[in-house]
């Protein structure tokens, strides 16, 4: 692990989201693959019954294909904490928790089950959990994995007049940089994190999910309004890509090359 400074940028959370769009959970630590996104992020999705998701291909599918936290925000406020292996016990303010193996079929549709009383009848009805193998159902065509800025979410609390917390934003590793919004200037550079490589791909285009409170699954902040107002745009975090294996840590330090 690197020697830390005061102007050091230091890893402070690390989230993955088995069911994308819909559960979160966090680690201390990590193992990162070469061109793979963090290990079981984003590795299940829920489909609907108007869906286009194609269960024969073993490419990646897009966003558009599933239900998620921007057209039906009470999911955004599911939690889940890994058991062992595929199994999770899964959280809700307004439902019964429940523990689950995604690896069982009857496990998955029981998920579905559970979730349909906090689904809204004017949107379609969720059907199947799905998965592409060894594909992480990603917002990027790439196996992506996000970095977040904890300075730049303090400073849209302060232009919003609430505190975010970063649940809203879906992100996998959290830092302090010690300036808002420094990793806008990071697009294009390697990143290096202990033996960790990552590159800097693109600037995140957030949509209505981060508006969510995700204690509560309710809209409680315009975050693309103020964006928008505040910033001329509606970008807040940056796509990476891993370039060398490693294992990331709370506390670990990011050096910029």
């Amino acid at each position: 692990m690197g020697l830390k400074s005061e102007n050091s940028i230091i890893i402070e959370k690390i989230f993955r989201h088995p069911i994308k769009s819909i559960s979160r959970e966090e680690l201390t630590q990590i193992k990162l693959e070469r061109r793979k996104a963090i290990p079981l992020d984003r590795m299940w999705a829920l489909v609907h019954e108007k869906s286009s998701f194609d269960e024969s291909s073993n490419e990646w599918q897009p966003c558009s294909k599933f239900l998620r936290g921007s057209i039906m925000p009470t999911l955004s406020a599911v939690e889940s904490e890994r058991l062992d292996g595929q199994k999770y016990t899964f959280k809700h303010p307004d439902l019964k928790s429940i523990s689950l193996d995604l690896s069982d079929h009857v496990d998955r549709a029981s998920f579905v089950n559970w979730m349909l009383p906090i689904c809204s009848d004017k949107l379609p009805k969720p059907t199947k959990l799905v998965c592409v193998a060894d594909t992480a159902l990603t917002d990027t065509p790439f196996q992506s994995i996000s970095i977040n800025s904890l300075d730049s979410l303090e400073d849209l609390s302060k232009k919003a007049g609430i505190t975010l917390e970063p649940e809203r934003f879906r992100g996998n590793i959290w830092i302090r940089t010690g300036k808002p919004w420094a990793e806008f200037d990071w697009v294009g550079k390697l990143i290096k994190i202990d033996e960790v490589e990552l590159k800097v791909v693109d600037r995140i285009e957030r949509c209505n999910a981060t508006k969510t409170n995700t204690k509560t699954g309710q809209h409680n902040c315009d975050t693309i309004g103020i964006l928008n107002e505040r910033f001329n745009h509606q970008d807040f975090g940056v796509y990476c890509s891993v370039r060398a294996s490693g294992t990331i840590r709370i506390n670990s330090v990011l050096s910029l090359n």
